[in-house]
């Protein structure tokens, strides 16, 4: 309702406000009016000047937390100083303001390399439009934006395989070019670096060639990790004709007789049967532990069944067409030792016996184990003189005795095997240090190369590798766990813990190998677990099939304990013509990765350079941790 007080024709007479105002001829109105305006202006288009400023200042934010976060990783690179940091942030910020109206500097640079800490002080100036009318030309903003990631010490091995088949299609190469572009990544950021010398740090690179075998070393011929004195005990199924309480001693006997009444207790000292061998030394290789030890990193202890055996493949019988046949079974150092006694005797003969005229015949009998059926002493020797009979018809017997030393006599095939006797002096012709046949059997030439941060060490090691052997991936992923491991045997493996990033890359192109055969032992080769005749992979039952099943079982539960400390698997199968096996190959190695992103199954050897680049980039990520 309006008010009665103060009518509405009032407003509109001859004395209202409006009509006077009209009237009004003064300016002073105008004037204040006019003032007023520019103020009025200026604060509309402060709104605008304030648009233009946020968004600038959020450009600017934005391009100094991506250099904060781009430039982060070069701390621990050596050579960067704060300068090189400022510059390279001042460039990224010019870049993204996009507006050349505008001004960023970056100011300071603060850097904690311990800590990972990046912080960068920055500010930029924005000019304006319609704040300029009241006296200000620009606005300076002030930024800060700060990085923290702290560097994980990294750790990684490639396990790589050098069977006879890496020699096909230039597999090993193309395997060279890409151990060497992963190691270019991982201590230089960068795959095609020609520097001979590191840049990046907290890197350390292990590498395990492997074939049947893996080579440890001979430097560790007297590591107290390795057992010399037959401790390893035996398997509590093992089969009726196995006569040994231990492991170390299979395959070897003292005493010839080889039967259950005759248990060899040993010990046996393999890498002394090697010094007895003029020829031939240890080659550095071991044999798998002790099941389950050989899927499990359990730190080796004196006297128990963790400890690690010298490889040595025994030699087998001269006959019956045994593959590794190095030494004669029946050497002097073999023959036995007895008394023999060699009797004349000649009728006929005066009563003192110096002249006889009937006839003469001789015996023999020999006192010692598995004796001939007659031994002959030397007849120029002393001897004996007994006469019988009367009136010059006297029978006169001469014995001789002597030490008469002698080869076996019925032994078997396997008691010729495990003659402990028989290792001295020097191995057939064509036996050396690396040669598949002998001691060393199927030991590769190249040792592995414990975790190290010297980039000509680990160059060499690449360069090395070359095909020979079979192939066993169980033996290698095994060993490359214990590189990894902070314990014995290898100790340069950082504690498990969360500063400390570990990275397997195992490469292979086929599948696991085992030679199967119908002769006593049950295999043409000696291997990673001894014949098969001892058992330590089961029964003596088992076919080709079943023994390569079994070692596929073995490499994925060694990546299951790889794993279980934290290890990310990676695992590499390049295609091989044998495509029947495939698929098996393939279930085995995505079984032993990390899961999905960590398997990769290049079809050509060409790709694998590629693969190893993809794999060192995404270790370099790793290397972060925010």
């Amino acid at each position: 309702m309006f008010n009665s007080r103060f009518p509405l024709w009032r407003l509109s007479g001859a004395g209202s406000p409006f009509r006077r105002f009209a009237r009004d001829d003064r300016g002073a109105f105008a004037v204040i009016f006019g003032i007023l305006a520019i103020v009025l202006v200026a604060t509309a288009g402060a709104v605008v000047d304030f648009t233009t400023i946020q968004q600038a200042r959020t450009r600017a934010q934005d391009a100094l937390d991506s250099a904060a976060l781009g430039l982060q990783p070069q701390l621990f690179v050596t050579g960067t100083t704060n300068e090189l940091l400022k510059a390279q942030a001042q460039n990224l910020l010019t870049e993204r303001l996009i507006n050349t109206n505008i001004t960023g500097t970056v100011d300071t640079v603060i850097t904690d390399a311990t800590q990972g800490t990046l912080r960068l002080d920055a500010s930029i100036i924005v000019p304006t439009a319609f704040v300029s009318l009241i006296g200000y030309d620009s606005v300076t903003a002030r930024l800060v934006s700060e990085a923290t990631r702290r560097q994980l010490n990294l750790e990684v091995v490639m396990v790589l395989d050098n069977s006879n088949s890496m020699s096909s299609q230039s597999r090993m190469t193309h395997l060279k070019s890409a151990a060497k572009c992963a190691m270019n990544i991982l201590l230089n950021s960068d795959c095609n670096s020609t520097a001979t010398e590191k840049s990046n740090n907290k890197v350390w690179i292990g590498i395990v060639p492997f074939t049947m075998q893996v080579k440890v070393g001979t430097n560790h011929a007297n590591a107290s990790w390795m057992d010399r004195s037959g401790a390893v005990s035996g398997h509590a199924a093992r089969g009726v004709n196995t006569f040994s309480n231990n492991i170390t001693n299979d395959n070897f006997d003292d005493n010839d007789t080889y039967a259950s009444s005759s248990v060899f207790n040993g010990p046996v000292d393999r890498i002394g049967l090697f010094n007895q061998i003029s020829n031939v030394s240890w080659g550095g290789c071991v044999e798998a532990r002790k099941h389950p030890y050989d899927v499990q990193d359990d730190p080796p202890v004196p006297g128990t069944d963790t400890m690690f055996m010298p490889l040595f493949a025994p030699d087998e019988p001269d006959s019956g067409g045994f593959n590794n046949n190095y030494l004669s079974d029946t050497p002097a150092s073999c023959n036995y030792t007895g008394t023999c006694t060699y009797v004349q005797t000649v009728t006929g003969c005066n009563n003192a016996g110096s002249s006889c005229t009937g006839s003469t015949s001789y015996a023999s009998s020999l006192v010692g184990l598995k004796a001939p059926s007659s031994c002959t002493c030397p007849t120029s020797g002393s001897y004996t003189q007994t006469l019988t009979g009367s009136n010059n018809n006297k029978t006169r017997k001469r014995t001789w005795t002597c030490t008469f030393s002698y080869p076996p006599v019925g032994l078997s095939s396997r008691e010729l095997q495990e003659r402990l006797c028989k290792y001295n002096g020097s191995a057939a012709s064509g036996v050396s240090q690396s040669s598949v046949k002998g001691p060393n059997a199927d030991c590769p030439t190249n040792a592995l190369t414990p975790l190290t941060d010297s980039k000509p060490a680990v160059l060499s090691a690449i360069n090395a590798l070359a095909p020979q052997g079979g192939t066993n991936i169980h033996a290698g992923t095994m060993w490359g766990l214990r590189v990894l491991s902070p314990t014995e045997p290898f100790t340069e493996g950082l504690p498990y813990d969360q500063a400390n990033a570990k990275v397997m890359i195992v490469m292979t192109d086929g599948e696991n190998t085992a030679y199967k055969n119908n002769n006593m032992n049950g295999t043409t080769y000696y291997s990673f677990y001894g014949f098969p005749f001892n058992q330590r992979m089961g029964s003596t039952a088992y076919t080709e099939d079943e023994l390569e099943t079994e070692m596929d079982a073995r490499t994925v539960a060694a990546c299951a304990s790889a794993k279980a400390e934290g290890i990310k698997v990676y695992t590499v199968g390049l295609a091989t013509a044998n495509t029947s096996n495939q698929a098996k190959v393939e279930s085995m190695l995505i079984n032993c990765s990390s899961g999905p992103g960590f398997y990769y199954f290049p079809t050509s050897p060409s790709q694998m350079p590629t693969v190893f680049q993809d794999i060192a980039n995404q270790l370099a990520q790793l290397r972060l941790a925010k």
